[in-house]
Formats: C-alpha cells, structure tokens, sequence
C-alpha cells in the first residue's frame, strides 16, 4: 500500500491491482484499485462502555483520536467513577457526558453519536452490542465477539436491520504481517495449505483468575462466556489461523469440524489447558495448543504448513517461504496496529469496502471454541501432576511435564492423547457444518 501526503489536509490510499511475493512476477493475485481521502471523513463523536482493565487501552485510544482531531468523545459509562477519578475527569473536561448505566447512555445519546467502544466482559458484548447498533451506533467491540455462536449471529441480524456495522478487536488482523501472509497463502505462493498451527505457553498465577468475576467461569449472569486462553488471552492467535486457513483474501476458513481435549490445573471452572484440532472444508487441519500451566513462558508462535513453503509468525519476525524465496520482516509494533485500528474505524465508517475483523471473522473463531466444549468436557488434571508454588505474592499452578508435551505435540502435530500423555482423554469429533446454537457443550 502506498499512503502519502497530498498536501496538508488530505491523505490519499491507493491499493496497487497487482501485488507480488518475494519479487516473483508470477505469483500476484488482483485487488480492485480504491481512493479514500482523509477530507472526506469528517470527525467522529464517539461513546464508550468502560475505561479499566482492557479499557484503559480503549479509553487511550479514544484520547488519542481526539487530540489528533478525529474523534470527539460525547459521553462515555463508568461504573467505578471513584475508581477511574483521573480519567472520567479528563473525559468531562473534553465535554463528554459521563453515565453510570450503558442503556441511559445510549438512550439519552440514541442518533446522535456514530461509534461505540465496548472493552467489557466477554459475556456482556452481544447485548451491549445491539443495544448501541440500535441506538445508531457503530461499534467497536473488544474480542472475543461472543461466548456463543447464536450470540454472534444475534449481533449479525442487529447489524442487518440498523445497517450499522461491527468490528471486532482482535489486534493481529490488523498488523501489516497478517495480510502479507494471507496475500501468500491465497496466491498460491505455498501450495496446497496442509496445516496451520499455534503453539502457546503462558503461565497465569491465581490473581490472574481473581481480577474479575467471570475470569475462569462457563457463564456468568446467565449468558456464556467460555473463559479460556484460546477464548481470551490468545483468542488472538485462534482467530489468526482461522483467518489464514481461508481460501479467500478477506474472510476465514470454512469450519468442517473440531476435536478437542480441554483441562484445567487452576481450580476454576473453564478450561486453562487445550488442544484443539479443527478440519476446515478444503480439509487443512488447525491445531491449537495453549496453556496457562506451564512452567516457562512461550509464544505464541504460529506456522504455516503448505506444500510448496510455509510461514513462520511470532511477535518478533514473520518468515514466509515460498521454493526457493524465503522473505523475514519484522512484526509490526503494537502501538503501528492500534492506529491503524483507529484508521480503519474512520474509513469503515465513510467506506463499506474497508477492511476489518468483522463478525464473519471473529465469529469463525467463536465456532471452534463451541465445537471444542462440545467435543470435550473440561476435565481436572489429576492432583498428582499439579504443583502450586508461591510466586511475586502469588501462587503459581504447573502440570508436571506440560511443557514438554506442548513442544512434542506442536512438532508432531497430535493432540495430548495422541502422544499417551497419562491425564489426557480424547474427545468426539464435533461436526460443525451446519452448528447454529451452542447449549452447554459435552459432559463429564
């Protein structure tokens, strides 16, 4: 993409017809040729639905836009005011209505503000959602989309019949990496895709699963929420290779099926320790193992298994190749990402065609998480392969030899059971061509 100033009030994007990999004149795939000016968006008033935890991050963002000038914050809802003096201050200083309750926010505000940031509890995205899309509202809403897939698919007809729009804020499809991968994939570049796969090793001490009330938890208040490291923490990553299984520039695989054994070493209710294989209907395999129960940190990393080359991602660098090419760039910085989540926001709002992680992404990710509580209950790991030590003021829980048996089954590309890990069960085979409501999922 070549985006450059056309002088000091206009910015002018122009996405090539022909992109090419690794200076091969032979792969190229064709992307229409589109213009979108920077004087044609005007600013943006802007509402949001909590500022701490993850919503710091929402709220700087939001601070950020304004002092540039593009977006203006016109009321905003805050349960802990006390809590959040400094920022709710700030915000009313810059004239945005503060509020102790979404729905009044959005009532009293209904027509009147084009974008709503919603980085609140997984369990709480689906109403919240098409309560703002009902008040007229865009919205950008943090990840997962939802803890059910019937939940998305609710949002999905809410976008519908408002003609309003969702994005989803899962950070890493918006990173330069991630499209120049997909660009690869869909070119051809790497063949027939065999398998995609995400390796995660990220221990979480007991205050990890304190921070909130639904941190761990199945459900809460009566909606689903599926806590897990593969819904949450690193739903990132799960998402990423759903998107890069797709056979199509912009949209995510086609889910045939999921296999999944799911356990947990903390005492809570979900799942901190999984490996999940999907089929997708070209017949790819996913494989997703991920713990918070290890004893060291690891990744996430993700590869790419085609037949004529392959990729390499983690937070670091991005390897493709391709024969005998082979191209390493740096991953993009966060701080490069969020802004440009912010840009694509602005554009989706004047521009349908812009590219974001809408519901028909995230809600692919959604998909396999349900096909994996159906596949499988979440079982303990026996006492006898649990150590909890004390750790920073904290306590810290690890599963004998876990480590090692995410690196194995990573290399060999089995699930736990596969690989006669004592405590692992294997679960069903979840057929998931034409799954439209998630129910409680499998039981012990």
């Amino acid at each position: 993409m070549d985006l450059r100033q056309a002088g000091s009030k206009e910015m002018v994007l122009q996405v090539p017809e022909r992109l090419v990999f690794a200076n091969n004149p032979v792969i190229f795939f064709h992307w229409p040729r589109t213009t979108l000016r920077h004087k044609d968006i005007p600013m943006i008033s802007a509402c949001i639905i909590g500022i701490s935890g993850f919503g710091r991050t929402h709220y700087n963002d939001l601070i950020a836009e304004t002092e540039a000038g593009r977006m203006k914050p016109v009321a905003a809802t805050i349960i802990n005011q006390d809590e959040e003096r400094e920022r709710t201050e700030h915000l009313r200083s810059l004239g945005c209505e503060v509020f102790t309750d979404y729905r009044e926010m959005l009532s009293v505000w209904s027509g009147r503000a084009e974008l709503c940031f919603i980085p609140t509890g997984i369990y709480l995205h689906a109403p919240m959602s098409i309560a703002a899309m009902n008040a007229g509202m865009n919205v950008f809403v943090e990840k997962p989309a939802a803890g059910s897939i019937q939940d998305v698919r609710a949002m999905q007809k809410a976008e519908r019949e408002t003609g309003r729009f969702v994005a989803v804020g899962y950070q890493t499809m918006y990173a330069t990496e991630t499209m120049r991968m997909k660009e690869a994939i869909v070119s051809g570049a790497l063949g027939e895709i065999i398998t995609v796969k995400c390796l995660g090793l990220w221990p979480r001490m007991d205050k990890y699963y304190a921070r909130n009330r639904w941190a761990g938890a199945l459900t809460c208040d009566g909606a689903w929420v599926l806590d897990s490291p593969f819904n949450n923490a690193l739903a990132h990553q799960l998402n990423m290779i759903c998107f890069l299984a797709g056979t199509e520039l912009r949209k995510s695989a086609q889910i045939a099926s999921v296999e999944a054994e799911l356990h947990h070493g903390h005492n809570i209710e979900s799942a901190d320790t999984a490996a999940i294989r999907a089929t997708t209907a070209t017949g790819a395999k996913l494989l997703f193992l991920v713990t918070h129960c290890s004893s060291e940190s690891f990744g996430p990393e993700i590869v790419v298994r085609g037949t004529e080359g392959s990729i390499r991602w983690d937070f670091s660098t991005t390897t493709i190749t391709s024969g005998d090419n082979r191209e390493t760039f740096e991953t993009e910085p966060v701080d490069n990402v969020r802004t440009r989540i912010m840009q694509r926001l602005r554009e989706r709002i004047a521009d349908p065609d812009t590219f974001t992680c809408d519901l028909n992404i995230a809600g692919t990710q959604t998909l396999v998480v349900n096909g994996a509580h159906e596949s499988s209950p979440v079982r303990d790991i026996p006492a006898g392969f649990i150590t909890r030590t004390p750790a920073d003021d904290d306590v810290k829980t690890v599963i004998t030899g876990i480590d090692k048996a995410m690196h194995q089954a990573f290399e060999q590309e089995k699930l736990f059971s596969e690989l006669d890990v004592p405590w692992a069960v294997p679960g069903q085979t979840v057929d998931m061509t034409a799954y439209t409501s998630f129910e409680g999922g499998a039981s012990s």
